[in-house]
């Protein structure tokens, strides 16, 4: 697939990107602003994921109903988050309509109502998702990994936390609003049937007069000390969390770094689910991921399993990643690459994921990945290139967080 990218920074600091793909019909929008939860105060954890659920309770001349009912007379499958790094706004709908989509999407990051009635409702939302999450076991240990691998504030559950939620005032929510909500250095980016020159015209009108200064990401402190952790509860099922170092994206291993996580988790093919799940019965569930950004990289493993087969599947497990180098065949190789290249296609045949990844590549690249350079990237990747990824990022002493009723013992990798 070849496109056209146009991109374009105008003078508030705000890039616009626009990919015109003349095969579909529709187009989406994916707005970042670099505000998250990262940047909240450690006594209002979570007091970004509520803002950016209030702009939706009316924005412009709409209130709430107005603003919904907005969307969905333009046909507008919308989404709003606030994630670690950024807030996004997204959305995918006809291509006729993506003017009118935009102008509500203005009026929400720069004219929102921020009702104080509504608080209380989004307020009781968040927390009821907190609670939901120890009625999860899988979800709970892999946000209590997060919490301990990484330093602070880059470990912090995207759910957010349950004093910080309920310390947060209107009056905090205004405020973080009018000195994060800004132009300087967020990305709209727009990909679709679309007329480039057009929309852009349309983008700068909407966009242009916005103000603000832009906020410096949180430094990236010590890393933690990489040890065990059992988090006890009554339960028959014992949950295994890891995670140890890997590339960050973009770096010049990330391409091995995401085969080789192919090769541990390549669905029914990959490493960790034959040995662990299917020759040995051990788990219920099983994969290794690879998790990347501008600032850190990591394999991220996780278990399912019962209390009595927990130690087997924890030593099984890192035997497996202990034993990757030197024995990956070309048959094995083929079809990680394989794997990863068909998902990869698929998905940027969506203007939906063209839009998101575009705006992600300029957040951390400042530049735009072809989909041809991509699929060059994976092709190129050999054997030789994996052990080398596997001798510069060993598993050594990892993460661990168990959850259950009974402790486990790392042996090594």
């Amino acid at each position: 697939m070849s496109n056209s990218i146009t991109t374009k920074t105008l003078d508030n600091g705000l890039t616009i990107i626009l990919e015109e793909m003349s095969d579909l019909k529709s187009v989406a929008y994916s707005l970042m602003i670099p505000t998250g939860y990262i940047y909240d105060g450690n006594d209002k954890i979570g007091a970004s994921i509520l803002l950016t659920e209030l702009t939706s309770r009316g924005a412009g001349n709409r209130d709430t109903k107005a603003l919904s009912n907005a969307f969905d007379d333009l046909g507008v499958r919308h989404s709003e988050g606030a994630g670690q790094y950024y807030t996004t706004y997204r959305g995918s709908l006809l291509s006729e309509n993506i003017t009118e989509a935009l102008a509500l999407v203005a009026d929400m990051v720069q004219r929102p109502k921020l009702p104080e009635a509504e608080i209380d409702n989004v307020r009781s939302l968040m927390l009821q998702d907190i609670q939901s999450m120890y009625d999860n076991p899988s979800r709970r240990v892999m946000t209590e990994l997060g919490k301990l691998y990484y330093p602070d504030p880059f470990g912090r559950s995207s759910l957010g936390e349950v004093d910080g939620i309920k310390n947060t005032k209107l009056s905090d929510l205004k405020q973080i609003f009018d000195t994060r909500y800004s132009p300087n250095g967020a990305i709209l980016s727009i990909a679709g049937n679309i007329n480039a020159k057009a929309v852009l015209a349309s983008a700068e009108n909407l966009f242009g007069s916005w103000k603000g200064e832009r906020i410096e990401i949180p430094a990236f402190g010590k890393w933690p000390e990489r040890k065990m952790h059992h988090i006890g509860t009554d339960s028959s099922q014992l949950q295994i969390a890891v995670a140890y170092p890997s590339v960050k994206f973009g770096e010049d291993q990330y391409y091995v770094a995401r085969v080789t996580a192919g090769l541990f988790s390549g669905g029914m093919f990959g490493r960790l689910f034959i040995e662990v799940r299917e020759k040995r019965g051990l788990c219920y569930s099983v994969y290794l991921s690879h998790s990347a950004s501008g600032l850190s990289g990591a394999n991220v493993v996780y278990a399912g399993t019962t209390t009595e087969r927990a130690q087997e599947t924890l030593d099984v497990i890192f035997d497996e990643l202990g034993r990757l180098k030197g024995t990956v065949s070309d048959e094995e190789l083929a079809r990680s690459k394989a794997n990863i290249k068909s998902s990869l296609v698929m998905s940027e045949e969506s203007s939906g994921s063209r839009a998101v990844s575009n705006s992600i590549d300029w957040w951390w690249l400042k530049r735009i990945r072809t989909l041809d350079e991509i699929q060059g990237a994976i092709e190129s990747v050999t054997t030789n290139d994996i052990d080398k990824y596997l001798e510069d990022f060993p598993v050594g002493m990892p993460m661990i967080v168990t959850l259950g009723s009974k402790s486990l013992e790392f042996k090594g990798a």
